[in-house]
């Protein structure tokens, strides 16, 4: 995973990364769904594309905001990842999936070298992946096509590098929170989310721009 933009304010990104256009179920009705399976990371996309279309909606952000103490209680309950010779089958497809669509959505966002970045995360669980070879082959032929094969670091992009990437967007969004820009603090909290779904500081951060909110609601009424 308030929050009345979407996804680096894209939000054709996350209607294709839940498929809304390919199912007449409300966002969040399938929010729900998701959360009450424990896929917090969906929910939390979909209750987004709920709240755009009616920001008032106090069920839209009532779940907001159980969705963000649910990540936040994962991340302290995991501190440390499972090693990856520690997962079967079914937990590595799980990693699997989950940054494929991670990468999908970075790729719909134009973020070409994040998404390089996520699709190749993937090889770690396996290295023959037929759909991460493909997405990436995708992702560096829409680059070339719009001129930023430049902006590509998939062979160069080390583990220190995306921390250090990561390291900055936190230091913004903390930033932007402490001054009052929540929309732009809400933005780089999203961006850190897309490859740390449990972020600490990111989710800390979102629920700040969510009691903010709920506050100025309240105000109005």
């Amino acid at each position: 995973m308030i929050l009345t933009a979407m996804v680096f304010g894209n939000a054709p990104t996350v209607e294709a990364f839940l498929g809304f256009g390919k199912k007449k179920e409300k966002p969040l009705a399938q929010a729900e769904k998701y959360y009450s399976s424990h896929e917090y990371y969906k929910a939390r996309c979909a209750v987004q594309q709920a709240l755009k279309e009616d920001p008032q909606n106090p069920q839209a952000a009532k779940l907001m905001a159980d969705i963000l103490d649910k990540e936040i209680e994962r991340q302290k309950e995991h501190l440390l990842p499972q090693a990856i010779e520690e997962m079967n089958a079914d937990d590595k497809e799980i990693q699997i999936k989950t940054w494929l669509e991670r990468s999908r959505a970075l790729f719909h966002a134009s973020q070409y070298d994040l998404a390089l970045f996520a699709a190749e995360k993937v090889f770690l669980y396996d290295a023959n992946d037929s759909a991460a070879s493909e997405l990436i082959d995708q992702i560096k032929g829409k680059a070339l096509k719009e001129g930023k094969s430049d902006t590509l670091f998939i062979h160069k992009m080390y583990k220190n590098e995306i921390a250090d990437r990561l390291e900055q967007y936190r230091t913004q969004a903390e930033d932007l929170a402490a001054q009052g820009q929540f929309g732009q603090a809400q933005f780089t909290a999203e961006k850190i989310l897309m490859l740390e779904p449990e972020d600490p500081k990111a989710l800390a951060i979102l629920q700040k721009v969510l009691s903010h909110r709920d506050r100025t609601r309240s105000e109005l009424l």
